[in-house]
């Protein structure tokens, strides 16, 4: 039976309201299948059995006459060698069923009791595979390189010696029931024998291995004369010192003296060497003398004799060995990592000292010019297009003067005061943006615009400003005619009309804006338009053009309502495309009585300010323009008793005294105690250009009756 497909949901209907496609079947369990032997693994086996054998009845050559541990066992760091070339490979349980029937028929052979032979190699599997699990977690990088790589750390070699005497501990006390069982009694001398000569084997056997590894696979990668390079041209009279002079000195001086004590002036030679040659040529360097001391102390030769007992002499020679050895890879591997972070350094200015050029050129080739000064105020950077923009030279010292500012005024000509300066606001943790100044520069005939931004730099970094100046007068220029002609698009002077006194105020906040304002004069009174595009600028003064425009081509101008659904509906696209609203106020006053028909798309800010004080808010009676096309206009009225002022005006009054409905209330003040609309108009110019800057354009119109 095929099972179907796993649903989560409620199950599918029969009949026609089935799916027609077929199912999709569950992806199948991705099934790991373990990689069988081959022939390599068989081959790598094979060899080290071999040479483990080898090793082994070497050890078993220097069993002392009525003794039953050797007094050296190479196989120990054999073993361990072993296992870490079989990391990660298949059957890893044949390596130590290989390793301690290897070691058990050595034994037999060589004249050990069945009992020794058994349980000596389940100790040496033991100690092999407890050093191997060491390697395996804590020096992960030597153990998944299968014997290609060396120890490169400190931190390594101390794991690495834990492994070897954990191993050889923990496998010492089966050596011991061994002995027990074959007739012996307790005793800890050989297990002590057992313990150092194995942690001794393992220290050098393992690192010699692995160096020797790891220069097999270089070689591979290497060509011949980089091989032969590393014999003969780095410090080639030190590896003649440490590798030939080193073990004849030992030789001569086990021969020639006897006492203990003036064997270890020798460690000497490690220590230089150590310091000298790289890691493998160290390891070479403690193996060869190691083996040399050990060997002279078996044969009798050396300071070690005088001991009492041939296993006393062999052990202390080999705790010598094993000193001599970790002296000698600790202060290699110490200098290796030295070396390593040597270069990172080295690496790492060079990459430093790279960017900063590449920041250097950037800086000095921008088309801004750029300022820095750190937190007490003096200039620690300034390229040459800042100098160029505010001196006419390219270049300038650095350093605590100003002089740099001198020649910057307001636009209007007048001193600019020095705490008004863009880095100095900064510093005082303002954030300046396009503040136009004129800079003078000696020589140059006009003077230029050239606008500052200045950001303060955070404390955590040192603090100080950042300024980037841009010359803008072609800009403004192109600003300042744009600006002549939405100019000349307003109404250019007032309307006679009986009764009434108009006025009206524009001010962008830029060159140009996107507030507008209009009035026609019809045979029964008058029409005011004012209108708010959304946003500022060139764009916003295009749109305000083009909606005055529309409002110009409309017929039937007493019906406010009307025209400004049709305007809307022709500028429909326009406004879709552009991504723009248009808030409008418009209304047709009659100048026989006062009443008021007016229409607000969403404007909402107008007001009528009878001659008592008293004042009223005329509503909006719809959306702005460019929000929701289609439904029709409607309008709503509203009368001006003799005295009474209407006032209308842009969003941007509002915004520039706090945004709130509450903030009428101060226009209604400031335009109290005026007489003529031109006076009431210019009080809330006034009242707004108090604060300090304009973020939306500003426009006014008002309408006084006469008393």
């Amino acid at each position: 039976m095929t099972a179907g497909p796993q649903t989560t949901g409620a199950p599918t209907p029969p009949g026609p309201l089935a799916p027609t496609t077929p199912p999709v079947p569950p992806t199948p369990p991705r099934v790991v299948r373990r990689r069988r032997p081959g022939v390599r693994d068989v081959r790598l086996v094979v060899a080290y059995a071999a040479l483990y054998a080898a090793a082994c009845f070497f050890g078993r050559s220097t069993v002392v006459e009525g003794g039953t541990v050797s007094l050296v066992w190479p196989a120990a760091g054999v073993s361990v060698l072993w296992l870490v070339a079989r990391a990660q490979r298949p059957w890893p349980w044949l390596d130590a069923v290989v390793l301690a029937a290897v070691t058990a028929v050595v034994v037999r052979l060589t004249g050990g009791s069945g009992t020794v032979a058994v349980l000596g190699g389940v100790a040496a599997t033991v100690q092999a595979l407890a050093g191997a699990v060491v390697l395996a977690r804590w020096v992960p990088e030597v153990w998944a390189a299968r014997g290609t790589r060396q120890l490169r750390r400190v931190t390594d070699l101390w794991w690495f010696v834990l492994g070897a005497v954990g191993g050889s501990v923990v496998s010492a006390p089966v050596v011991t029931l061994a002995l027990r069982l074959d007739g012996g009694t307790w005793a800890w001398q050989p297990a002590v024998l057992w313990a150092v000569r194995n942690t001794v084997a393992v220290l050098g056997v393992v690192t010699m291995g692995l160096a020797l590894g790891a220069w097999w696979r270089g070689r591979r990668a290497r060509g011949t004369h980089e091989r032969l390079a590393w014999w003969t041209e780095d410090h080639g009279a030190a590896y003649l010192a440490a590798l030939v002079l080193a073990p004849l000195l030992y030789l001569l001086w086990f021969v020639g003296l006897s006492e203990i004590a003036v064997v270890f002036p020798l460690i000497g030679l490690t220590v230089w060497a150590g310091s000298r040659l790289p890691t493998p040529s160290v390891v070479l360097h403690t193996l060869v003398c190691g083996t040399l001391v050990i060997q002279l102390t078996l044969a009798g030769i050396g300071p070690f004799v005088d001991l009492p007992g041939v296993a006393a002499q062999v052990v202390i020679a080999q705790l010598y060995v094993g000193l001599v050895t970790l002296i000698g890879l600790a202060l290699a591997l110490a200098r290796d990592e030295r070396a390593v972070l040597v270069a990172e350094l080295a690496a790492a200015r060079d990459r430093a000292v790279a960017q900063a050029a590449l920041l250097g050129t950037v800086v000095d080739t921008m088309s801004e010019g750029l300022r820095v000064v750190d937190a007490r105020g003096r200039v620690v950077v300034r390229n040459p297009r800042a100098s160029l923009l505010l001196t006419g030279t390219p270049h300038l010292p650095l350093g605590d003067s100003t002089s740099d500012l001198d020649g910057l005024t307001r636009l209007d000509g007048s001193p600019l005061p020095p705490d008004e300066l863009p880095f100095r606001r900064a510093l005082s943790g303002e954030e300046v943006e396009d503040q136009d100044l004129l800079v003078r520069v000696p020589g140059s005939p006009e003077p230029r615009i050239v606008t500052f931004s200045a950001r303060p730099i955070p404390v955590a970094s040192g603090g100080g400003v950042v300024t980037v100046l841009r010359d803008v007068t072609a800009e403004r220029t192109e600003l300042r005619r744009a600006a002549q002609v939405q100019a000349s698009l307003l109404p250019s002077r007032g309307l006679d009309v009986p009764g009434f006194d108009l006025a009206a105020r524009f001010v962008p906040a830029g060159s140009v804006g996107g507030d507008f304002y209009d009035w026609e004069l019809v045979p029964d009174g008058l029409v005011l338009t004012l209108a708010d595009v959304m946003g500022k600028g060139p764009a916003a003064a295009i749109l305000a053009a083009t909606t005055r425009s529309v409002l110009h081509a409309q017929i039937g101008l007493h019906d406010v309502a009307g025209t400004l659904s049709a305007t809307e509906l022709a500028m429909d696209a326009d406004l879709v495309n552009a991504g723009a609203f248009v808030t409008m106020f418009r209304a047709f006053v009659d100048s026989s009585d006062g009443s008021i028909q007016y229409t607000d798309a969403g404007h909402g800010l107008s007001l009528i300010i009878g001659q008592d004080g008293t004042s009223r808010r005329l509503g909006a009676t719809g959306l702005p323009l460019g929000i929701a096309t289609g439904p029709a206009r409607t309008s709503a009225r509203d009368r001006l008793a003799p005295g009474d002022l209407l006032v209308t005006f842009s969003d941007g009054v509002l915004d520039a005294l706090g945004g709130s409905m509450r903030d009428l209330d101060r226009v209604q003040d400031a335009i109290r105690g005026t007489d003529t609309a031109d006076e009431a108009a210019q009080a809330v110019v006034s009242l707004v250009q108090d604060t300090r800057h304009l973020d939306d354009d500003l426009t006014v119109v008002t309408l006084r009756r006469a008393a």
